[in-house]
């Protein structure tokens, strides 16, 4: 929140009237602003003492040229710039949100697909700012802004653009995320922004600085002559952050060989390969990888005969049409599947989560990529309103269902909160459901009593429910230790079940009202289950579970027995299933981290023809649907692509 404007302060500078302060530092103030439109803007003004000194003149400058030549997805965008009262200015966009400094300081260290998703964000933007010929040379926690449609990179005031030399023996930016070589007086290049990257990752995942010190020059002491404290990395991100801290920028891994790891995709030709790491299940999931039961039970809409199980979902009309070949703004697969089809919308981030809604202007794709829900026209790939901002860690999960006769998005997000959305406008429908004390991983809607009910699971083992039309809780509160990664809702012997995937291996049934265990844990998976969804096989519920062990389980939900034995094929976690109809008979569908999708008979246990290809990332999402009279497979991946597939 901006502080109001002192008696010392202007009113306005230059021909932007001033609203509050938003932050001081030694050599400057900025203030927030607005412009003669009326949109909100930061202003950054130096300090009379220092807009004296050339150098700080001429870095503020340089500031202002490096923010116009970086792409403006990743930064806040330079939008003028000027001088008044003797005072140079700066105007920028205002991005509203606090720093990631300042979150880990209130909030604590970000964890999980939370901290994921900003090891990738931010690499992404840093990649940008490189590849607009910049080193930025102060990347910190400070200078990382947590805005409503994700992390953006502030402050170039020490950039050094990159086809001009001359080096600099002054030292400025913050000794705890700056370089070997910056410390020594050497030049700086992008390897000493990976290493300020790298730092600032250990800070958001630990709250703790990589290289501690009391006083300044114990910290420069670490920096140069210590291993950096990695105690409190998550063991999956240890390897790669160490080997970006290491004191030869020429050892540091690039910018493009960090990405391709970070995403599951092998390092880009020429660059060699990132340290083994071991894959953990809250690193990939990133809940939409436990895919929505809303949107997994899509399909139940014209197939299976529980209405309840299917949670009230978008109907077969309501459901976005999915194309096989390019109409409308879809692309051919190149290079994979002949018969899948590459969606438009270029998201910022992995796909963590789909689903599907119908307007009064016509079917719609809602998918979470980053902090936003966003609502795309699938027959033209174009966004339908602004990005549903409000979530402010990472979305993880999306379903669908009706109030009021309106449809509504329900979104869960690493902010632990549950938000509910008017897809049409944009408005976010009331305050966020609160109660869980760590990240939501999964959503998933049902109906009680004839009100539409949201149940949710947490990863510290939490599944709260709330009817919508009240808002209050239903029933009683599940707090299961193992943790949960995925939610869906049955209905079994007349009563609705919640079926959770643990991280304890089992998947896992409660009465929705009583909290109490509809029966035994159903075990076989040898890792953690990072997706679940139900349907009816044969007048009989069934869960159909995913997990890290490569496997996809079915189960008997009334026996708790399995149902088969397990079916192998992938080679990779398995990250979202879904349960769907083809010529008449019951089909399971998975997807997973080795960049597959694959379809199974379920009475057989056998595969149904050769894997799906042509996504190069993991497939963390699947949504299935309906068009003109036949079932569609939706994919979300880690490539950042959504993909149709015709069943």
């Amino acid at each position: 929140m901006p502080g109001p404007l002192d008696a010392g302060d202007p009113e306005r500078i230059g021909g932007y009237p001033l609203a509050g302060v938003l932050g001081e530092g030694g050599q400057g103030v900025v203030y927030l602003g607005r412009s003669p439109s009326g949109r909100q803007v930061a202003i950054k003004v130096l300090h009379a003492r220092t807009a004296a000194d050339p150098k700080v003149r001429e870095r503020f400058l340089r500031e202002a040229e490096a923010g116009r030549r970086v792409a403006a997805f990743c930064t806040a965008r330079i939008l003028d710039a000027g001088v008044a009262g003797g005072r140079p200015y700066l105007v920028s966009e205002y991005i509203p949100g606090p720093s990631l400094h300042a979150l880990v300081t209130g909030d604590g260290p970000r964890t999980g697909s939370g901290l994921d998703r900003l090891a990738v964000t931010t690499l992404t933007a840093l990649g940008a700012i490189h590849r607009a010929g910049i080193v930025h040379r102060d990347f910190k926690p400070k200078n990382v802004i947590m805005g409503p449609e994700g992390p953006v990179v502030i402050d170039f005031g020490i950039a050094r653009v990159l086809d001009r030399t001359g080096t600099t023996s002054e030292l400025v930016g913050s000794p705890a995320y700056l370089s070997p070589e910056q410390l020594g007086g050497e030049d700086a290049g992008p390897a000493s922004d990976v290493f300020g990257w790298a730092a600032t990752m250990v800070y958001a995942a630990t709250g703790h600085p990589a290289f501690p010190g009391n006083i300044q020059a114990a910290v420069m002491n670490a920096v140069l002559t210590r291993e950096p404290d990695l105690s409190g990395v998550p063991a999956h991100l240890r390897p790669l952050l160490a080997a970006c801290l290491a004191k030869d920028p020429a050892a540091r891994p690039a910018v493009t060989a960090l990405l391709a790891d970070l995403t599951e995709q092998g390092p880009p030709a020429g660059e060699g390969p990132l340290p083994r790491r071991e894959t953990s299940a809250r690193r990939v999931r990133s809940a939409a990888a436990a895919v929505s039961a809303a949107a997994l039970l899509l399909v139940a809409a014209f197939w299976l005969q529980e209405p309840d199980v299917s949670g009230e979902a978008a109907s077969p009309s309501g459901t976005p049409p999915a194309r096989t070949s390019s109409p409308g703004g879809g692309t051919p697969s190149p290079g994979g599947d002949p018969a899948s089809s590459v969606l438009p919308p270029a998201h910022s981030a992995p796909v963590w989560t789909v689903a599907a809604a119908r307007l009064e202007s016509g079917p719609v794709l809602v998918s979470g990529d980053g902090s936003a829900v966003r609502v795309w026209d699938p027959a033209t790939g174009e966004p339908v309103g602004e990005p549903l901002t409000g979530h402010t860690d990472g979305v993880s999960s999306v379903a669908v269902t009706e109030l009021d006769g309106r449809p509504v998005v329900v979104s869960g997000g690493d902010d632990r909160t549950v938000r509910l959305w008017y897809p049409a406008t944009g408005e976010q429908l009331g305050p966020p459901l609160t109660g869980h004390t760590g990240w939501v991983e999964s959503v998933a809607v049902t109906e009680l009593n004839g009100h539409p009910v949201v149940v949710s699971g947490g990863y510290k083992g939490a599944v709260l429910a709330w009817d919508l039309v009240t808002r209050k809780p239903v029933g009683t509160a599940i707090d299961h230790p193992g943790g949960i990664e995925s939610v869906a809702v049955a209905e079994l012997r007349g009563r609705k079940v919640v079926v959770a995937g643990s991280r304890d291996h089992t998947v896992r049934t409660w009465d929705l009202l009583t909290g109490r265990p509809a029966a035994a844990p159903l075990a076989g998976h040898g890792h953690e289950i990072h997706t679940v969804a139900v349907a009816e096989l044969d007048g009989r519920p069934v869960a159909v579970s995913g997990g890290h062990d490569h496997t996809v389980r079915l189960w008997d939900l009334t026996t708790g027995k399995p149902l088969g034995p397990p079916l192998t094929g992938h080679t990779r976690e398995v990250m979202a299933v879904a349960v769907a109809e083809l010529d008449g008979r019951p089909i399971v569908v998975s997807g997973g981290h080795d960049h597959t999708v694959r379809l199974w008979d379920p009475a057989t246990g056998k595969p149904l023809g050769p894997p799906l290809t042509g996504h190069t990332g993991g497939v963390v999402s699947l949504l299935v649907t309906e068009w003109q009279g036949r079932p569609t497979l939706v994919s979300g991946s880690q490539d950042r692509t959504l993909r149709t597939w015709p069943l």
